[in-house]
């Protein structure tokens, strides 16, 4: 046991030391796509709506080991509520070669809900649909249930404004063999992107306890959408 974990120890190790090394002479340097911070890029109220910041975790002990494991550069987590409808929009980013695309892509809701307890209903990747008047980028959807609590879901993670093909490969276990699949992970990212490894990362995520055709149709996914246009989620805000 002592000598697995001796490896273990040993990989992770190695595997920092080969993305500093890439990040620091191979990488080229590249300049962010957000202008501003997210408090500016996304306003905190949605008219007709009541919102509320939602914090990354129960407590503060619990909100700081999330900011260290997840090392992002900002973060908007806000609560949006109108009658019986609940959303909630989640954005995190991290600036130009400060992490490892597999290091941001696994932290996704098929690892992290999954691992809280909640299961897998449905789910689709690279879907590519218009929604709301809006031809969006390719993006991942999917249902998740826990305890009679249903959430819908689409997310993106965008690489320099592009979305990442591959988040549906990446998956965080919480075990041991974490190490060993990042470093699988940073390998598989070379090989398919070279070393075009250092674009800026958005996680984009909205949540919905009512799926969002249903949203659609009342013109509510239009309206959630324009709020988040900033960040380019839609080709249509590619302009």
């Amino acid at each position: 046991m002592r000598k697995f974990f001796l490896v273990i120890l040993a990989l992770g190790l190695g595997f920092v030391i080969s993305t500093k090394f890439v990040f620091a002479f191979l990488v080229p340097e590249v300049e962010p796509t957000l202008e501003q911070g997210l408090a500016e890029t996304i306003p905190a109220e949605m008219r007709g709506w009541r919102s509320k910041k939602v914090p990354l975790s129960d407590t503060p002990e619990g909100e700081d080991r999330v900011l260290d494991v997840l090392d992002l550069d900002d973060v908007f987590c806000r609560q949006y509520v109108k009658g019986d409808t609940e959303v909630m929009i989640y954005v995190a980013y991290w600036y130009p070669a400060s992490e490892p695309y597999s290091s941001v892509a696994i932290h996704n809701p098929d690892s992290c809900w999954v691992i809280a307890g909640w299961e897998i209903e449905e789910r689709e990747s690279n879907r590519e649909v218009s929604m709301g008047g809006l031809d969006l980028k390719e993006h991942e959807w999917g249902v998740y249930k826990r305890e009679g609590s249903v959430a819908h879901v689409m997310f993106w993670h965008l690489l320099g404004g592009k979305p990442n093909k591959y988040i549906k490969h990446m998956l965080w276990t919480s075990t041991g063999m974490d190490s060993i699949k990042r470093q699988f992970y940073f390998i598989f990212n070379m090989y398919q992107m070279g070393l075009n490894l250092g674009q800026d990362q958005l996680f984009v995520r909205i949540s919905s306890n009512k799926p969002f055709q249903e949203l659609e149709e009342s013109g509510d996914l239009r309206q959630i959408l324009n709020h988040i246009d900033g960040l380019g989620v839609s080709r249509v805000s590619d302009g």
